[in-house]
């Protein structure tokens, strides 16, 4: 009886040793939204904190939103370097591979910078980034910051969701469209051509033309004494058209495999 006393007595000893551990490791837990700077409210937090970790489960590429208030308090070199330090200190990203996309909005010289890893690097291309960056810089630069982490989220769903059916946003995806879009345009031309020639046609078994300019003028308008008919000469506009060296697309990925764009709002 005395030793199921003492084992019992060990056994909840380290129940309530572990119970501060594990609440630590909760509370220490980075979360995808790290907003430093207090610019979002409590309710704005916590929606954009459910939705950011949506997002991550449903692709498994964690998406990370983050406000300091000055870069250079966190690590050495360009804001993106700290960005980069941040991911690895924090040992961020979803998954063995630890992939991930994380938007750095620094208040003092409204610096930013946004870094992918692992397959961020695949959902996230260069011209990706681009994109992604026109759908929120616009309302950070109005201080809208709900608006512009809400647009981040979303724009980041729908390029890791694009990106996991296997046509992540890229230079060619531009370039795509704009085929479709002149052969739209050709089509369209080339329909309105048959219609102009049709309409020719009928007019001209409906009105016979003449050839001399004389026999347009009503009788008794014009006394025309003298009429000649001359050709005088063809105009020709050339205009050149400048080749573009354009893009081979893709993710330009450094040495530590993070890829970037940084910039101001």
């Amino acid at each position: 009886m005395k030793r199921w006393t003492v084992f019992l007595s060990v056994l909840v000893l380290l129940i309530c040793c572990c119970l501060p551990v594990c609440a630590a490791e909760t509370e220490d837990a980075f979360p995808y939204i790290c907003d430093t700077e207090l610019l979002l409210t409590d309710s704005e937090w916590i929606s954009l904190e459910e939705l950011a970790e949506q997002i991550s489960r449903q692709y498994q590429c964690a998406v990370y939103f983050v406000t300091v208030d000055d870069y250079t308090y966190y690590g050495d070199g360009s804001i993106y370097e700290v960005a980069k330090e941040i991911y690895l200190t924090y040992d961020l990203g979803w998954g063995t591979e630890k992939s991930g996309v994380l938007l750095l909005l620094s208040m003092a010289e409204r610096d930013y910078t946004l870094i992918a890893y692992g397959y961020g690097n695949t959902a996230f291309t260069d011209y990706g980034k681009d994109y992604l960056s026109e759908q929120f810089l616009d309302d950070f630069a109005d201080d809208d910051w709900a608006g512009g982490c809400r647009d981040y989220l979303t724009t980041c769903g729908s390029l890791l969701k694009q990106a996991r059916a296997g046509n992540p946003l890229d230079i060619t995806s531009r370039i795509r469209t704009w085929h479709l879009v002149l052969i739209s345009l050709i089509l369209g031309f080339a329909v309105a051509l048959v219609i102009c020639l049709f309409w020719q046609a009928s007019a001209k078994k409906a009105v016979k033309r003449s050839a001399e300019a004389g026999h347009y003028l009503t009788q008794g308008g014009v006394q025309i004494t003298q009429r000649d008919d001359c050709y005088s000469h063809t105009t020709q506009t050339r205009t050149k058209i400048e080749k573009s060296s354009g893009s081979s697309g893709g993710t330009t990925v450094d040495r530590q495999g993070f890829s970037g764009k940084s910039g101001k709002f």
